[in-house]
């Protein structure tokens, strides 16, 4: 029996020892199944690259209660070297993953013009404002020049200094006023109403811990929601499920990305990260950073809540 076949042995005695099937060991790690299998086989090559030998054999070992650094440091020689060139080049599937220039759509040409629209709107609501309430002085002007007129057409002058009286008297007028004043709700025009600015949506970290990382979303969620995630300065294996649904997981080569499309009817979140250093994360073109506990570990899970 080689080595790697020895460490294969022990973790798989480990795991019935705690009587885990291989199915409960894929949900508590978060590595697929046919990996943990090329494992306890000892076959590596069927991993996807040398770096994640070690970094599965440590996460399956600590799994099921051993002692994952000393049992890579009792077959450190067995186990394959962790060098940039030793890694195994897979692409991610075409269907998945796309660049960024890709993204640039009609929806985003939308975003990018919004702040104009709502200016122009704004501007074109005053100008009618203006233009209402010079019209409805103008009008005012004009029946107050009319009541004038009108008002001077009826005096009445009588021979032999006799009293003038004027027409419509203390009769006509008891309270000695010649002008009806305008109707109030003629007068006042309604200020149109500004459009609202849509609420924005709030990214806050609500737990960490040393391979864990939890953020809740408020606010107003877009109708279509994009989650990217990029390997930066080297390979990451990467994984994302949307509301429990595996949604998409490839290998990233160092400046792809993988996006993942959704709507706002989505509640959670689920992101798992082989090379944390060298993958970037942003929801909606906002950066998520990992959090200040989970910065040295290689491996990491991001759990997001959208409330």
């Amino acid at each position: 029996m080689n080595n790697l076949n020895e460490i294969g042995e022990k973790l798989k005695e480990a795991r019935k020892e705690k009587g885990y099937t291989l199915d409960d060991l894929q949900q508590i790690t978060k590595i697929q199944k046919r990996y943990l299998i090329a494992v306890e086989e000892g076959n590596l090559e069927v991993l996807p690259g040398n770096f994640y030998a070690r970094a599965f054999i440590k996460q399956y070992a600590d799994s099921v209660g051993l002692n994952g650094e000393q049992l890579i440091k009792e077959h450190i020689d067995a186990l394959p070297q962790t060098d940039q060139s030793s890694y195994v080049a897979k692409s991610a599937p075409s269907t998945q993953t796309r660049s960024r220039g890709k993204n640039s759509g009609f929806l985003a040409t939308l975003q990018d013009s919004l702040p104009t629209i709502l200016i122009v709107l704004l501007v074109i609501a005053i100008i009618v404002a203006i233009y209402l309430a010079m019209s409805s002085a103008n009008r005012n002007a004009d029946d107050s020049s009319f009541i004038q007129e009108d008002e001077s057409s009826n005096v009445v002058e009588v021979d032999d200094n006799d009293e003038i009286e004027e027409a419509g008297s203390d009769e006509d007028d008891p309270e000695g006023e010649g002008e009806t004043p305008a109707d109030d709700e003629d007068q006042e025009e309604e200020e149109p109403e500004e459009p609202e600015e849509p609420e924005e949506q709030v990214i806050e970290e609500t737990d960490g811990s040393t391979n864990t990382t939890t953020y809740t979303v408020t606010g107003e969620h877009p109708e279509s929601q994009q989650l990217e995630l990029t390997a930066d300065g080297g390979e990451s294996w990467v994984s994302v499920e949307v509301d429990g649904e595996m949604a998409n997981q490839a290998l990233l080569t160092d400046g792809q990305s993988l996006v993942t499309e959704f709507d706002n009817n989505a509640s959670s979140i689920v992101i798992v990260i082989g090379n944390a250093s060298a993958t970037t994360i942003s929801l909606n073109e906002n950066p998520l950073p990992y959090g200040e506990a989970a910065t040295e570990a290689v491996r990491q899970e991001m759990y997001i809540e959208f409330e």
